[in-house]
């Protein structure tokens, strides 16, 4: 399990102000066993919702697209 609680470590650094700094970090903190929610807040603004290691939702300028 080595390599497990490197991720974990690596986690640690992939976040800012609750959001995750990538796209990569939030899929993999959003993965079993990291965790279940993440969010990827890109510089215009635009959060990327992950859910169980997929894209769950876009909110871009008040609005929520969805992906089921």
């Amino acid at each position: 399990m080595e390599n497990l609680e490197e991720v974990r470590d690596w986690l640690k650094t992939q976040e800012e102000d609750g959001y995750s700094k990538s796209h990569k970090s939030a899929l993999i903190r959003s993965s079993d066993p990291f965790g279940l929610f993440a969010c990827y807040k890109d510089d215009s603004g635009v959060e990327y919702w992950y859910l169980n290691g997929k894209l769950d939702s876009v909110d871009v300028d008040g609005q929520t697209i969805r992906y089921n």
